[in-house]
């Protein structure tokens, strides 16, 4: 779920495409849930196909149904559920207990559509996917204005590449968002670097002949701030953070 996909033609001329936009759909929404028959919304799917629908209603409608609910509402509280419509849906963490605040409030309300249209038509959707694009997780990403501490939150509550969103219950994120304080996103012992963190990134800075050059830091989680921050103040990017 990290990779950005956009329907760049209309859905009904590159079918081929258009399947794999919407299997990036419902992999993002459902998170990396492994989808059953009965979780397939073909009338939406039709909808879409036709022209009717563009990936950010597909989203929401998505977002709106009866699985998204089953899947994620029902089973959960109130704020582990806001956590995940902002994974799935801007794919970033909360950034802090006030956004979660608010969004538990909202649904409380102005009810469950309410709450997820606040995420799929706000501006910042738009400002970042648009209408065409696939929400992605952004969390490995620099972005204008954001905080290095998201990157940890985001981390935390990272199901991995096989894992599915909906496996996890609890929160991890709370106590990070009421204190302020980074989550650890190192669970494992071992030796060496094994918990270690590996940055990837790309200097603008002219290296020979190449006009730019993508490198790695390896660090310790406890300074990950200040490296991200000596990295952005050279004019470099951070393409991705990982455990070693």
């Amino acid at each position: 779920m990290t990779s950005a996909k956009r329907l760049s033609t209309q859905a009904n001329k590159d079918l081929d495409h258009a399947k794999e936009i919407i299997q990036n759909i419902y992999k993002q929404v459902f998170g990396n849930r492994h989808m059953m028959e009965l979780d397939i919304n073909t009338s939406l799917e039709a909808l879409f196909m036709n022209g009717d629908l563009t990936v950010q209603g597909f989203v929401s409608a998505l977002a709106q149904s009866e699985t998204y609910k089953k899947l994620f509402l029902e089973p959960n509280n109130s704020y582990r559920f806001v956590e995940l419509n902002c994974k799935h849906l801007l794919g970033r963490a909360p950034h802090d207990q006030q956004e979660i605040m608010a969004h538990v409030r909202l649904m409380h309300r102005d009810g469950y559509e309410a709450e997820i249209v606040s995420y799929t038509y706000s501006k910042e959707y738009l400002n970042v996917f648009g209408v065409d694009q696939v929400p992605y997780n952004r969390s490995r990403q620099t972005n204008v204005g954001g905080r290095t501490i998201g990157f940890s939150r985001a981390r935390a509550f990272d199901a991995g590449y096989a894992g599915f969103d909906g496996a996890e219950k609890d929160s991890k994120l709370l106590n990070s968002l009421s204190t302020g304080l980074s989550p650890s996103i190192i669970d494992r012992k071992g030796i060496g670097n094994s918990n270690a963190l590996s940055i990837r990134w790309v200097s603008n800075r002219q290296v020979g002949a190449n006009r730019r050059s993508i490198q790695k830091s390896v660090i310790a989680q406890t300074s990950m701030s200040r490296t991200i921050q000596s990295i952005l103040s050279q004019g470099g990017r951070v393409l991705s953070i990982s455990k070693i």
